[in-house]
């Protein structure tokens, strides 16, 4: 890790801190990894035992330490070795990056495609062309998967294979399988993929864990599989584990979780206990996303991906033991079915919450945080969605991304990136959160009364974190008392006067330093 030798106690004088407990001041000090002091330089001067080392960052702008609050971390750190398809525009761009691509255990693996620009769909037989390895690619938003004949005929997957409840084989006009395969359609392949190492995860999520701090992230809510688990409770035990993980395992694993005791609570140092991730519908950029009303121009209204009677089930029983529900609900009929779901449930340890919640119907603005439901939203997806919305939801894209009407709405929301769906870097999710443009500059200030200030953003990365962790009184603020988890920032004052381009101010600025529980483990 790299570091700045202040071992865990140190004094930072910089331009100002953002404590966001209303106190101001440019300095703060911090001890056996806890927070002492903020306020002048003076003042931290005199509190401060002359022993602490002095870091001088005359410019910057210190915060919270960010957490990210929805992540894939393992899939993100395994994924960067693997072919990446984001920010191509074509098929054929699509198609060379495959042909380069290195073997993993004799498949071709990749992800981040996106083909609602390509003039061009993708298909089995454009991979048959360019790679004879069985090949499986998964879509931006991790919905759909893009895979060739070998693949297909290693997962048995034929014209006579039968949909899968709340997935779908895509087909074409005679029947055949097209390559496409949509929601738990993806999962008939997964029993045929090559399962990692535990050295090979371990070793991933350490690179990417060195990676999330470049960025000022101190802790993540992440969501995986038991095995993801496991490889974080090995980086725990044995000291290496340098960020605050939520971690939330998926609702199929609630039977084991259940007989192993687990209890959703944000007691951990490092790993601590989330909810069951339960799916109720897709996305908007595969058209899963489960509606109330078609899809502009076509009679689909999306797929819900669980049955009300097994999702009521599942997080019934979850609450039953200690258990909190954590529910992706794209789609306003989703985010219905969710608040319904939850709204009865006894609170547990950390609180019930609905992730994405990208389009909500007025009359179900509320509730959440009336229930004390939390709202975890990804700002960053609205840069590449605007078309989308507009495209697809039409009239009710005024109820999408409209991060403040939630928030005045009385909800707590808290902001994360769905890494490796969007970058895990959080300038673009406060740069989206700020000045609402489309990232291909194609729409400036989407429905602009919904911007929000850099503080209001901040705080739903740090403050409304805390919140959904269960660890409020410890971390999400800088005062005295609270964990040393902190960001600087080397950013221009414009990113704090608000106004357009406020966002495009501070995401070019750039991270200069990380601390973690009093460590400084990244300085750059």
């Amino acid at each position: 890790m790299a570091g700045g030798g202040m071992g865990k106690s140190g004094v930072l004088h910089a331009r100002r801190v953002l404590t966001l407990t209303g106190q101001e001041g440019g300095s703060l000090w911090w001890e056996d990894g806890v927070i002492r002091g903020v306020g002048s330089r003076g003042q931290i001067d005199r509190e401060a035992p002359s022993s602490l080392p002095r870091q001088e960052i005359p410019g910057a702008l210190v915060t919270p330490g960010i957490v990210d609050g929805h992540t894939h971390f393992g899939m993100w750190g395994l994924g960067r070795r693997r072919v990446q398809l984001a920010g191509a525009t074509t098929l054929g761009e699509a198609l060379e990056l495959v042909r380069g691509g290195v073997t993993e255990e004799g498949w071709i693996l990749g992800q981040g495609w996106d083909a609602n620009g390509w003039p061009e769909p993708p298909s089995r037989g454009a991979l048959d062309a360019v790679r004879e390895e069985p090949t499986f690619l998964e879509s931006l938003d991790v919905h759909a998967a893009w895979v060739n004949s070998a693949a297909l005929t290693r997962a048995g997957i034929s014209r006579d294979t039968p949909d899968p409840e709340g997935g779908r084989i895509v087909r074409d006009a005679a029947g055949e399988p097209t390559g496409l395969l949509l929601e738990r359609g993806v999962e008939l392949m997964l029993p045929h993929l090559p399962v990692p190492s535990a050295e090979r995860l371990t070793q991933a999520l350490l690179e990417a864990q060195h990676a999330a701090h470049r960025f000022g992230v101190t802790g993540i809510h992440n969501v995986e599989g038991l095995g993801v688990l496991q490889a974080f409770q090995h980086l725990e035990e044995s000291d290496q584990l340098r960020l605050r993980v939520l971690f939330h395992p998926p609702v199929e694993a609630l039977p084991e979780l259940v007989a192993r005791g687990w209890r959703s609570d944000g007691s951990g140092t490092w790993l601590s206990r989330g909810g069951v991730k339960l799916f109720l519908d897709g996305s908007l950029g595969s058209r899963t996303a489960w509606m109330l009303e078609p899809f502009e121009g076509s009679a689909d209204r999306g797929m819900p991906i669980t049955g009300l009677a097994q999702a009521g089930t599942a997080v019934r029983m979850a609450a039953e033991h200690g258990i909190a529900a954590t529910v992706h609900a794209i789609g306003d009929a989703a985010v219905r079915r969710a608040l319904d779901l939850l709204e009865p449930l006894p609170r547990v340890g950390v609180p019930h919450r609905i992730e994405h919640f990208q389009c909500v119907h007025p009359s179900d603005l509320a509730r959440a945080g009336r229930a004390g439901i939390g709202v975890s939203m990804q700002p960053a997806h609205l840069l590449t969605d605007i078309p989308l919305v507009d495209r697809h939801w039409g009239a009710r894209g005024a109820g999408a991304y409209h991060f403040r009407s939630i928030l005045e709405a009385g909800n707590r929301v808290v902001f994360g990136s769905d890494v490796p769906v969007a970058t895990l870097d959080p300038r673009a999710g406060i740069r989206a959160a700020l000045d609402r443009d489309a990232a291909d500059g194609s729409v400036r200030g989407w429905h602009p009364s919904e911007r929000l200030d850099l503080e209001t953003a901040v705080a739903a990365y740090t403050t409304a974190a805390a919140w959904a962790g269960g660890v409020a009184g410890r971390r999400g603020t800088l005062a005295p008392g609270m964990d040393a988890d902190l960001a600087v920032w080397e950013v221009d004052e414009a990113a704090e006067r608000g106004g357009a381009g406020a966002g495009a101010a501070f995401a070019a600025g750039r991270c200069v330093m990380t601390v973690v529980a009093g460590e400084v483990v990244f300085a750059g």
